[in-house]
């Protein structure tokens, strides 16, 4: 961070964080010599002029989905685009693809997100369908639901943890700490990113070139990776046709990652024995979506990370980076 900070830093917040941090907030800017003016959300209007820096906690995100900001996220950055002096902007996401973030990247403000956060709960969300499919809960539910006493006898028994190759791509902090949780239960991990340099704690790492290489001895597909250009679309039918028949998939990232269609295409004729499924193309996910009638496919509706730790983590990413940007 290269922002050298005024004597007086005018900062945007919402004001359940006003409430809660406003007093840890200043001090962390007046054991750095600066008066911070905070300017809650129901009264910054008036004060748009001396806002340099904002802050998009967790809760102003409520009643938005991914692709449609909800009435507080439309408040703060009505305030926030506004501000002609601001020039850093922190946001409660691990990623900055948001359309809310569009107006201040394009006119060059300091756009920071909080990374790592999400990482531990969405982690275990992603692990905990894997090990309840790969157990053989998704047959115990469906039966239990038609009252029916059915045992996984024969063939149908459950495979050995340690017999099971997990590839998860993307080794970021959502990544690392599923292939970290896979790993001590057992299972066969390895990571495809950017390049095949070693990463704990897998077992191998390749290259995203090499991924048609991986994708035949896939149990499972796990997606922990970024919404690039490079990115979208790369599970499309020719994909998942290279997976290993009755692989199942997860993914935690983005729904523009996987061609929908092709993957409900797949899912039918039973190529892909099951998923977990936290995000979409268009969310909420239309009714009229297919993948709701699928008994293999659990979904969460964009919610993998909700932890009642989340919004203070949020606020500790915001002050470790505020105490940077106070120290440069």
């Amino acid at each position: 961070m290269t922002m050298r900070p005024r004597r007086t830093l005018g900062l945007l917040l919402s004001d359940a964080v006003d409430r809660a941090h406003g007093a840890r907030l200043d001090q962390v800017a007046a054991a750095r010599g600066v008066a911070l003016q905070r300017f809650p959300l129901s009264r910054a209007a008036a004060a748009l002029a001396q806002i340099d820096v904002a802050f998009f906690s967790r809760e102003l995100y409520e009643g938005s989905s991914l692709r449609t900001p909800g009435p507080l996220s439309d408040a703060f950055f009505r305030v926030a685009d506004a501000a002609p002096r601001l020039r850093w902007l922190h946001v409660c996401s691990t990623g900055l693809d948001l359309p809310q973030y569009a107006s201040a990247l394009a006119r060059g403000v300091r756009v920071t997100a909080s990374a790592g956060v999400t990482a531990i709960s969405i982690a275990q969300s992603a692990v905990a369908a894997i090990l309840a499919q790969a157990r053989g809960f998704d047959h115990w539910l469906a039966a239990q639901a038609r009252r029916e006493w059915a045992p996984l006898t024969g063939a149908d028994k459950p495979r050995e943890l340690h017999d099971l190759r997990v590839a998860v791509i993307g080794a970021g902090a959502i990544g690392c700490e599923i292939g970290r949780l896979l790993k001590a239960l057992g299972m066969q991990v390895v990571a495809v990113r950017r390049s095949s340099e070693p990463t704990p704690p897998f077992d191998d790492t390749f290259a995203l070139s090499q991924l048609d290489d991986v994708l035949p001895d896939c149990d499972w597909l796990v997606l922990a990776l970024p919404l690039t250009p490079a990115t979208r679309g790369l599970i499309d039918a020719r994909r998942l046709a290279l997976l290993r028949p009755g692989a199942r998939i997860v993914n935690v990232a983005r729904g523009e990652l996987v061609d929908e269609a092709a993957l409900c295409d797949a899912l039918v004729q039973g190529r892909i024995r099951g998923a977990y499924l936290d995000t979409f193309v268009q969310e909420p996910l239309p009714q009229a979506s297919p993948l709701w009638d699928l008994p293999q496919v659990w979904i969460s509706p964009h919610n993998s990370a909700a932890s009642q730790g989340h919004e203070e983590r949020v606020v500790d990413s915001f002050v470790r980076n505020l105490e940077r940007c106070l120290d440069a």
